[in-house]
């Protein structure tokens, strides 16, 4: 492959990488189903219960749900590399989030925020990178419902 279409086919991966989260801040929370691969290759580990293996359904129903519970999110991708495998690409990166949980039957908010490491795997499907697997793992420094996340 030439040093130009890898350097094209990254940069695509990288694109849906940020989209996704933008979907989620911008809640449009039906359209992250969009960025699943079909359903009988799509994985995910998360670092939030339930910490077992999510199937696509399970996965969207989480991160709608998270995506929607969180006000003002604010997210920063750091030290993201993406690597060329074959058909796939591989990410690994670092997540900070921050924002206020909002719960809706108490009308309670709190500012809730962490840092993980992630790595998704994304295929193409019909010409679209489409992400595969994720794994989230919360940074050993620092875990979850700290309100520096965004700080370091």
């Amino acid at each position: 492959m030439v040093a130009r279409d890898t350097e094209v086919l990254k940069r695509e991966a990288e694109v849906v990488i940020y989209a996704f989260f933008e979907a989620g801040k911008n809640k449009e929370l039906t359209a992250i189903l969009g960025f699943h691969s079909p359903p009988e290759v799509f994985t995910k580990f998360d670092e939030s219960p339930p910490y077992t293996r999510q199937n696509s359904e399970e996965a969207f129903i989480y991160e709608q749900a998270a995506f929607a519970s969180i006000s003002d999110y604010q997210y920063k991708v750091d030290d993201l590399r993406i690597d060329l495998i074959g058909g796939a690409a591989v990410a690994t990166f670092y997540l900070s989030y921050k924002g206020v949980f909002v719960n809706d039957y108490s009308f309670d908010g709190r500012t809730v925020g962490s840092k993980s490491r992630v790595t998704m795997v994304l295929a193409r499907f019909d010409g679209q990178w489409r992400i595969a697997h994720a794994h989230f793992s919360p940074f050993p420094a620092m875990g979850k419902g700290s309100d520096s996340a965004l700080t370091d």
